[in-house]
């Protein structure tokens, strides 16, 4: 009866040796990423990461606009179909974990590597793993045609685009439909002291406005095209689109300027847990970040990543006083504001 019961005893415990090795081999599979990022630069991450780890990379939702992917993760919430949500800037993120809807990761690269902790959630809900910075661009041949003769320098500074002579030759975008325009208007509080003053600044700006684009960028081609004379837009695109496509404007990035910090995040519910804070480490990595600077002229939070020619150092840019938390709590308030002035 002893032999019996040890080989029963011994059987069992095989088996359970076998399904947990059998668990271990299927953990983890792969990790499903939603990105707010350009398409050449989200495939070559998914791609990237599979050769560093093995794990596959599943792109099931890629569009530019970080507001579109986050109303998507909030509609799935009881049933998560990502892993991750990369790309946009930290406001989105911290509006998701507001709402229960991210699970908090702190990846051990923050510290291996030695990355500036202010550019984490302190909550630990996101990371950040690059940087941008917004800037002021503006269509040469119409400035000298129009803009010059009177005397008046070219527009370097956010104050310079209240002036009269460009009423109606501004490109500016919608907050509500773009985090670049939310973080234009954010900038204009931080550097002028107050919120008052800033929605002063907004309301002076609007005469000057000839359209306001969905997206943070839309302002690049009808500068270029000549529809306006001056706007803003995310200074790694302009550049971008500037230097690969030759045109006809000048970038410049005025001091106070407003910033973000790209951020990625890990669904609450992810499917494939282990392979999502994976890539949220992989994403701070030389590799990772090697790849968004070449494709995007992002800033990659880690140092040592070499920059695209033509792209200003990070630390040379001179940036409007920052209050992250702030910023990302107005939201929704600062928002009402902007459309009771522009009556949008």
């Amino acid at each position: 009866m002893k032999r019996v019961g040890l080989s029963v005893l011994a059987m069992f415990l095989l088996v359970g040796v076998a399904f947990a090795a059998g668990k271990a081999e299927k953990v983890p599979q792969k990790v499903v990423i939603y990105a707010a990022l350009d398409e050449k630069t989200t495939k070559e991450l998914a791609s990237a990461f599979k050769e560093t780890t093995g794990i596959d990379a599943e792109v099931a939702l890629q569009i530019e606009q970080a507001g579109t992917v986050a109303a998507r993760i909030k509609t799935e919430a009881s049933n998560p179909r990502a892993d991750v949500f990369i790309g946009g800037n930290s406001n989105f993120h911290s509006e998701l974990a507001a709402g229960g809807f991210l699970e908090k990761y702190t990846s051990p690269v923050v510290k291996e590597a030695g990355i500036d902790p202010k550019l984490m959630d302190p909550d630990g809900y996101w990371t950040g793993w690059y940087l941008g910075a917004l800037c002021l661009l503006y269509n040469e041949k119409l400035y000298n045609e129009k803009v010059k003769p009177l005397g008046i320098a070219p527009p370097t500074t956010w104050d310079d685009l209240l002036n009269p002579v460009y009423k109606g030759q501004v490109i500016a975008s919608n907050p509500a439909t773009t985090g670049g325009a939310y973080l234009m208007m954010a900038a204009q509080i931080f550097r002028l002291g107050s919120e008052e003053a800033g929605f002063e600044y907004i309301r002076k700006l609007h005469p000057n406005v000839a359209q306001y684009t969905k997206g943070a960028n839309g302002s690049i081609p009808l500068v270029a095209q000549g529809e306006a004379i001056v706007g803003f837009a995310w200074g790694h695109d302009t550049l971008k689109q500037k230097i690969q496509g030759n045109l006809p404007i000048v970038v410049v990035f005025p001091k106070d300027t407003g910033f973000e910090i790209g951020a990625a995040s890990i669904l609450k519910g992810a499917p494939h847990l282990e392979a999502a804070k994976k890539f949220i480490d992989f994403l701070l990595s030389p590799k990772a970040g090697t790849i968004n600077a070449r494709n995007g002229y992002r800033y990659p939070v880690r140092s040592g990543v070499e920059l695209p020619p033509g792209v200003p150092p990070f630390e040379q840019l001179k940036l409007a006083p920052w209050d992250l938390k702030k910023a990302a709590e107005n939201v929704d308030k600062w928002k009402k504001k902007w459309a009771e002035i522009t009556g949008m």
